[in-house]
């Protein structure tokens, strides 16, 4: 196991260098002047380039990225080029309602992805299976602007249930947080649960034609045992890594969600960065994105080498 763990981290790492250098380099290719729009008509050509000294944008671009790059293992990821405020400041106070938004939208779409694809797999040609399959499509089809939309004028709006926007901290009120939590969570648990519940399903209907579930079912165990110690405990591995897949989806793909529900977390600044063309803060933000997907999924990869021995001996 330690072999098998050394060889994926050490493969990680060229990974997270290579992925920094086409990060920073595809920022700075995007046309247009950050400190040009931030001054407006009423700046000036001079204004304009002192500024840019001031901001480190007049010198070659290697030296940029190296000085970014080398500030990063510290936690630095530079100041912004409009406010002139440290990214990383910015970056930790948005992380807890991040993590919270990630944590309630993956309950929500375990819970509904989950059991609706292992029962559809049991039960294949059933009444629950031609309700739950069509289902499954429709909901991969739906935009998830769309949803979160008719979510707020018929939740929000129409009925006042919960409230449409804003954030309270769960540690400042744990129930008007869940409360603020509960339609953005749904409108990303609803729009990933049907991949998750497809994936199950497919997962389960396959392992019912191997042949240890079938000689379990001769040697006359009990359905539930079958289900619970074969099908279920089977299921779980190849499933493992599609939700390494979706958590890294929450983390860096809320964006949207975000927008749509003025939730204060990391995709909401990385908007606000990339209409205001704040390189740094920009670039920052999708290499923390992009390294969290990596790292998650690498401690899945190696999650499943620990269940699973034979994907260590490839």
């Amino acid at each position: 196991m330690f072999r098998y763990t050394a060889a994926r981290v050490a493969l990680t790492l060229p990974m997270l260098l290579a992925l920094s250098v086409a990060v920073f380099f595809y920022v700075h290719a995007v046309p247009g002047d950050p400190i040009a729009g931030m001054l407006g008509p009423a700046g000036t050509p001079e204004m304009i380039d002192r500024i840019r000294a001031e901001r480190g944008l007049d010198v070659a671009l290697w030296t940029q990225y190296w000085q970014w790059l080398t500030g990063l293992p510290q936690g630095d990821l530079g100041v912004s080029l409009i406010s002139g405020q440290a990214i990383t400041p910015q970056l930790v106070n948005r992380i807890p309602a991040t993590l919270q938004l990630t944590a309630a939208s993956l309950f929500v779409t375990l819970l509904i992805g989950l059991p609706a694809g292992f029962l559809a797999g049991l039960r294949q040609g059933s009444w629950l299976d031609r309700i739950l399959t069509p289902g499954a499509l429709v909901g991969l089809s739906m935009p998830v602007f769309w949803l979160g939309t008719v979510l707020i004028l018929v939740l929000g709006v129409r009925y006042a249930w919960v409230p449409t926007s804003g954030y309270t901290p769960f540690t400042t009120d744990p129930v008007e947080s869940l409360r603020f939590t509960l339609l953005p969570a749904v409108t990303l648990g609803l729009h990933l649960s049907p991949f998750l519940a497809r994936l199950t399903r497919a997962v389960t209907l396959e392992l019912q034609q191997e042949q240890f579930i079938k000689q379990a079912r001769a040697k006359g165990l009990r359905n539930g045992t079958v289900i619970i110690r074969y099908s279920m405990r089977n299921a779980i591995l190849p499933v493992l890594t599609v939700l390494g897949l979706l958590l890294g989806t929450l983390l860096g793909g809320q964006v949207i969600v975000e927008q749509l529900f003025n939730w204060p977390g990391i995709g909401r600044l990385l908007v606000q960065g990339a209409i205001q063309r704040d390189y740094l803060m920009v670039q920052s933000l999708v290499l923390v994105i992009a390294t969290l997907y990596v790292v998650i999924n690498l401690g899945v990869e190696l999650l499943h080498g620990w269940m699973d021995p034979r994907i260590r001996l490839r």
